[in-house]
């Protein structure tokens, strides 16, 4: 029964709404790793027409200008809005390879690598960001479920963990860890970091009730 719940909770596992930054920066300045991509924040989300005439426009400006940065993240962001995650993840691979340190091209990536079921990968890109910026909360959340989904359970704890120390009442962290500990074969602790999940966040309730050991 467990691996029916893992079923249903990894299949709802969308990247939580607090963490999912997907929107292009201004400009294709270098950009400092900080404990989270704050800046990185989304506007509100274009029509599927208007992410389509974004990647004809880009697509012109390349066709003249190869090396314009912010064409080209401009396409990879709409190609990511628009659920093309291997075209996305091919613009920001060509950006990565005039900056291959850009901390937020690596998390863009990351994130369409995770979105397009690449865990390996995500876990990849999210691992650089780790080295420079160790407490980067978002990079650690977004490893962790890519962990989740390749059901190492155990490897996804010390993220979730990491994510825990700076904040402890986060309750995407509480909910995900609790989920590993239980499938790691240690119940107390999966109670204990769901029941609180449940606490601050009533959807985690769902969660708590499918894994919550039978009396």
């Amino acid at each position: 029964m467990k691996h029916y719940y893992t079923f249903l909770i990894l299949s709802a596992l969308a990247l939580p709404a607090a963490h999912a930054q997907t929107a292009a920066p201004a400009s294709a300045t270098p950009v400092v790793a900080t404990s989270s991509f704050a800046a990185a924040t989304p506007a509100k989300r274009l029509s599927n027409s208007e992410y389509k005439a974004q990647i004809k426009a880009a697509d012109a400006t390349l066709k003249t200008k190869p090396k314009d940065a912010e064409a080209r993240l401009t396409r990879a962001t709409a190609h990511l809005e628009l659920k093309d995650y291997e075209e996305a993840v091919a613009d920001y691979t060509a950006l990565l390879r005039t900056q291959p340190t850009n901390q937020e091209w690596l998390y863009l990536r990351g994130t369409a690598y995770l979105r397009g079921e690449m865990f390996q990968q995500a876990v990849n890109d999210f691992t650089k960001i780790l080295k420079v910026d160790p407490k980067n909360k978002s990079s650690l959340l977004y490893r962790g479920v890519a962990r989740m989904k390749m059901l190492n359970f155990k490897g996804a704890i010390p993220d979730f963990g990491a994510i825990i120390e700076q904040e402890p009442e986060n309750a995407d962290a509480l909910e995900y860890r609790g989920v590993c500990y239980s499938h790691a074969g240690q119940d107390a602790l999966a109670m204990q970091d769901l029941e609180k999940a449940a606490k601050l966040n009533p959807e985690a309730a769902k969660t708590l009730k499918r894994y919550r050991p039978s009396k």
